[in-house]
């Protein structure tokens, strides 16, 4: 079983700043020599969204964010001990999520959210643009993110993950925005959903 994150067709979305860091450049030193904090990061706490209507399906709301980054000791863990982890549960490397059944029968998983945070419960109706969460630090992750993959059923250790594009972005390219339909950004892109 590979951990979520692995297949092309699912996405880690960072918040970045200004200069295209999940964090203020005068913390990079912290990141590298010290401890930084998940709230010195621009994806920690901010607002998770539905996709679009449709069901809970799975809630797991309790398991601790890691609240320190170190970019040494968590690419330690990450090459060394995650091998070792391979045989944990699929929530192990989930963390904190919850999955959406479609209208139409698609799963949508959003991994990595801050405990405490999720405010929807199984069975629950949910529209698209309702607020569902926060972002944290959750699960087998070295900073803030959202791990977003959809699904062909509720089971993240036995789906297949669906392509998936987004209606309309803007990505940052040579200092201007240009308006994207459709699409999917690159790794690494910098781009707005508005």
């Amino acid at each position: 079983m590979n951990p979520p994150g692995h297949h092309p067709d699912a996405k880690d979305f960072v918040a970045v700043g200004n200069s295209g860091k999940p964090y203020p450049p005068i913390k990079l030193i912290y990141h590298i020599l010290y401890k930084l904090n998940v709230e010195d990061t621009y994806a920690w706490g901010k607002e998770v969204y539905s996709p679009f209507e449709g069901y809970i399906r799975k809630v797991e709301n309790n398991k601790d964010d890691r609240i320190t980054l170190n970019i040494v000791s968590d690419l330690f863990k990450g090459l060394i001990l995650a091998p070792r982890n391979a045989n944990k549960s699929i929530d192990y490397f989930l963390g904190n999520h919850l999955i959406i059944e479609s209208i139409e029968g698609t799963y949508a998983l959003m991994a990595h959210l801050r405990k405490g945070s999720i405010k929807v419960e199984e069975g629950q109706l949910v529209k698209a643009g309702d607020i569902i969460g926060q972002i944290g630090n959750s699960g087998n992750t070295i900073q803030p993110h959202l791990h977003f993959q959809l699904m062909n059923e509720n089971d993240p250790s036995k789906s297949i993950p669906i392509p998936f594009s987004l209606k309309s972005y803007k990505i940052k390219q040579e200092g201007y925005w240009k308006d994207m339909t459709n699409d999917l950004p690159k790794n690494y892109q910098t781009f707005v959903v508005e």
